[in-house]
């Protein structure tokens, strides 16, 4: 039983270490211009939008900005800079930490992430104590992987550029690049004395989010979803048909830290466990709802389920969880989740920037507010440092214990 707990352990560990990378954290169906699609029709509205009117005596704001020009001792922002600093005070007041403004180069990466594809070399990284970007592993037939990159190398520089201390983002950000560019990397392997570089030609990647097996001398197999990007639907019915090849007549499926993504992929996911009803409704600021319906053709309607969920499960995976839970297809085992039950529509500004823009709440099939206090576990296991030191999942070994003795 430890044996099989230590190493969905270190996948959960494996996969924080990913979404500290790639992380998004809210569920949402698509990207919408304000040059392409007015907000009326994002919204499915029919107002009419027209060009905003700047508030009751406005000039304020350029009577302050003149007098900091003129007075302030030291340096002011510059450019672009004004403009999103103006934007972030208004949201500032809005108090919801979900509306948020994104600057062009993370949105770009954002877009990436949700397609599920992106360009760069293919290697999952992380952050060392040290500030240095390290490779926690290549993804097979990749650039990285052709070039024998490693577990535990070390990046010091990307084309000549000192990058240890900078931000993941920022590291990250130099790596990235147009598909079909050269990057160089200058690489310090644990063990070797002298550094050396390697020039790798950007590919587009995929990025999996869906971990699969079957766990050990048993017929449990163990799903685990990192992220649901538009690729995941397709992730997860090969999941679940493999796994049933080979033999699974029950699964444990883990959302820990898993942090949302696209709203379509969820509803897929619970409807492969669901013969019928609500995934989940939507609820606007007037109070009206709309149901998210489950879709026919699930591939586990009947295997027994069990779902992990933990603090960092929010938004997309409470969706998936909290219409198991309340259809009473599975138990969720673990800890209280994150809470994050807002809709947010991103939509793209004229300069690359994104405006995430919460426009309702989502409820569970019985009326739960996700965004009140997270959904509650059927089961509730801590994971304390001991545990986490030894290489031990309580939460993973209660789970088997409950799908093992069909509770």
């Amino acid at each position: 039983m430890r044996s099989v707990a230590n190493g969905c352990m270190m996948a959960v560990l494996t996969a924080t270490m990913i979404v500290i990378a790639f992380a998004a954290g809210f569920a949402t169906n698509s990207y919408y211009s304000i040059r392409a699609v007015p907000a009326s029709a994002a919204l499915n509205t029919t107002d009419t939008v027209t060009q905003a009117v700047p508030p009751a005596n406005f000039g304020v704001f350029w009577e302050a900005w003149d007098l900091l020009k003129r007075e302030f001792y030291g340096d002011l922002p510059q450019g672009q800079a004004v403009t999103y600093a103006a934007i972030r005070g208004i949201l500032s007041t809005l108090g919801d930490p979900n509306t948020v403004l994104v600057e062009p180069v993370q949105h770009q990466r954002e877009k990436e992430e949700f397609s599920g594809e992106f360009g760069g070399i293919g290697a999952f990284v992380a952050t060392n104590e040290q500030g240095q970007l390290i490779i926690v592993s290549p993804i097979d037939d990749t650039p990285a992987a052709r070039a024998d990159l490693r577990a535990d190398d070390i990046i010091l520089k990307v084309d000549g550029k000192e990058i240890t201390g900078l931000s993941q983002d920022d590291a990250v950000n130099l790596i990235r690049g147009p598909v079909g560019t050269e990057v160089t990397l200058e690489i310090q392997r644990p063990g070797q004395e002298n550094t050396f570089t390697v020039t790798l030609t950007r590919e587009k990647i995929p990025d999996p989010t869906v971990d699969h097996s079957i766990i050990k001398d048993t017929t449990i197999g163990y799903i685990r979803m990192r992220f649901f990007s538009a690729r995941t639907p397709e992730e997860l019915d090969k999941a679940i048909g493999d796994l049933k090849a080979k033999g699974a007549t029950k699964l444990i499926l883990d959302l820990r830290n898993n942090p949302g993504g696209l709203l379509d992929s969820a509803i897929v996911t619970a409807s492969q466990f669901l013969d019928s009803g609500i995934v989940a409704y939507q609820q606007s600021k007037d109070g009206s709802r709309q149901e998210l319906a489950v879709q026919p053709g699930g591939l586990a309607l009947d295997i027994p389920l069990v779902v992990l969920v933990n603090e960092g499960s929010a938004s997309a995976s409470e969706i998936v969880a909290g219409a198991l839970q309340d259809h009473g297809r599975a138990k969720l085992v673990g800890h209280q989740t994150f809470g994050k039950g807002t809709v947010q529509i991103p939509f793209t500004l004229s300069d690359g920037s994104s405006l995430h823009v919460t426009i309702a709440h989502w409820l569970t099939p019985n009326g739960t507010d996700l965004s009140q206090q997270g959904l509650a576990p059927d089961v509730w296991v801590d994971i304390s440092d001991d545990d986490r030191q030894a290489g031990r999942d309580p939460q993973v070994e209660r789970a088997l214990d409950l799908i093992q003795n069909g509770q």
